[in-house]
């Protein structure tokens, strides 16, 4: 059994990979789990999306 929901507390995501872009800096997405933005600093390293959250709060 995988326990990925609980990652998602430690900002630990998993993108729906049908659904990744492009951004011309990262590939960003949505977690599978929460469907927060996230953005790939590594291979394998998603993490929620902060560019994101400092455009909605600018709203």
């Amino acid at each position: 059994m995988k326990l990925d929901l609980p990652l998602c507390l430690f900002n630990r995501h998993a993108p729906r990979r049908s659904r990744v872009k492009w951004d011309g800096l990262n590939f960003v997405g949505h977690c599978r789990f929460c469907e927060k933005p996230i953005r790939r600093m590594d291979k394998g390293r998603w993490v929620q999306d902060q560019i994101e959250k400092i455009k909605s709060s600018d709203l």
